[in-house]
């Protein structure tokens, strides 16, 4: 699956939400022919420049009065020194600024009627390769006269589909005016997303940013992209790796990945998952499942609060107060006094690793690991805390031990799972 790319047109207006650029990876910025001006191009050049957004230029017919939303008349050689001396505008700004322009995509009327007809598709483009030359990426619809010209001057193309605007059935783009014809929900921007992205049809997707809702829409759009650009790791022939973004709950990403048909077994770790299958008869990309665990509007229930009582006895609390430069009671009180979430399981079964400590009290491991940590201790390591299930060998700073805590459950299995939030009281 190769990765599809959010871009947004912008330099627009006048009251622009920056937030824009920090989700759009291309900025298709208005350079004069609808909108835009000296100030409004450097304005959203400099943004650009500070989030990592790539530029592009977003040439029109030179319609101010109709937003460039207006079919003109204009002979082929006309248009073509009207989009190539916007572009050339755009770019001399983009060289003052330090930011390279390498996309193109026409906007609104030209947009459309370019695709339609080749004498006006070799017109936008020649000017584009005039002012930009022909080391760009053009953005433009799958099909069409714009796609022809683009590759016959040896043009990159990216095929365009839009998250924030309604189609008909037969797909094409309800008309602008009509019913239906701009988005403003973010649950249907994610649902289109996430369809138009893994359908394998289109290479980036379009949010307009004078749409209404534009920055969450947009969020939204980019969440699901970036989903659905995770690298995955084969591990054999019947498992592989995959990393996973920060917004995803860990609990939601296994649950949704062991409903999977064909999927063994599941490891969620706090920035990977590992999806084991039969090689015979893999799953879906996983990919996918969780681009639709991105879009989903539903919220899981709570996680569940298990409270453990502990008796802070543990040998390693005086070396623990005296490292950090506090008293004893106040490592206890800081250990006790917070809510953590269990980010992972692992090392033994039913080892849950719990954050995050307190910086104050946060230590490394021990130097030299302990042959045996008896089971039930309480142990606090860099900034993550947890209880020994079973005895074993172990390096981590115990602070006490839980009393009438069971780690198993002969149904159940392990009492701390992936999400669950722990409380510690102290007891005497």
């Amino acid at each position: 699956m190769g990765e599809c790319l959010l871009n947004i047109d912008l330099g627009e207006l006048p009251d622009e939400d920056e937030l824009l650029y920090t989700a759009a990876q291309v900025a298709n910025i208005a350079c004069g022919g609808h909108a835009g001006d000296e100030h409004s191009m450097r304005r959203a050049l400099e943004a650009c420049a500070r989030h990592g957004t790539r530029v592009g230029a977003h040439p029109s017919y030179e319609d101010r009065a109709h937003f460039g939303r207006q079919e003109l008349q204009v002979a082929p050689e006309v248009l073509r020194a009207q989009v190539a001396a916007q572009c050339a505008r755009l770019e001399a700004l983009a060289s003052e600024v330090g930011v390279p322009v390498r996309y193109a995509k026409p906007h609104g009327a030209l947009y459309h009627a370019s695709n339609r007809e080749p004498a006006l598709a070799r017109a936008v483009v020649d000017g584009v390769v005039e002012a930009l030359g022909s080391d760009v990426t053009f953005i433009g619809p799958g099909a069409g006269a714009l796609r022809e010209a683009a590759r016959e001057a040896g043009l990159v193309y990216a095929r365009e589909g839009f998250a924030d605007r309604g189609t008909r059935p037969d797909g094409s783009l309800i008309p602008r005016g009509q019913a239906g014809a701009v988005l403003s929900d973010p649950a249907v921007a994610r649902e289109n997303a996430l369809r138009l992205a893994s359908g394998g049809t289109v290479d980036t997707l379009c949010v307009h940013g004078d749409s209404p809702g534009a920055v969450a829409m947009a969020r939204e759009v980019r969440a699901v992209l970036d989903v659905l650009a995770l690298r995955t790791v084969p591990l054999g022939e019947g498992a592989l790796r995959l990393v996973l973004p920060e917004r995803l709950e860990r609990r939601a990403v296994l649950e949704a990945l062991k409903a999977e048909p064909g999927v063994v077994d599941v490891v969620v770790g706090e920035a990977h998952a590992c999806v084991y299958f039969d090689p015979a008869a893999p799953p879906e990309d996983p990919r996918r499942v969780l681009g639709r665990l991105a879009t989903s509007s539903g919220t899981l229930e709570e996680p569940p609060l298990v409270t453990v009582r502990v008796r802070y006895d543990g040998p390693d609390l005086p070396a623990v107060a005296e490292r950090v430069g506090l008293s004893v009671e106040d490592v206890v009180l800081l250990h006790s006094s917070r809510e953590y979430t269990v980010r992972t399981v692992g090392f033994l079964p039913g080892f849950a690793y719990l954050g995050e400590v307190d910086a104050r009290i946060a230590v490394p491991r021990l130097a030299t690991p302990r042959t045996r940590v008896p089971a039930l201790a309480v142990g606090v390591a860099g900034q993550r805390t947890a209880v020994y299930p079973v005895a074993s060998p172990g390096g981590w700073n115990l602070l006490g031990t839980a009393v009438d805590f069971i780690p198993f459950g002969p149904e159940s299995g392990a009492r701390l799972r992936l999400g669950d939030r722990v409380l510690f009281e102290r007891v005497d």
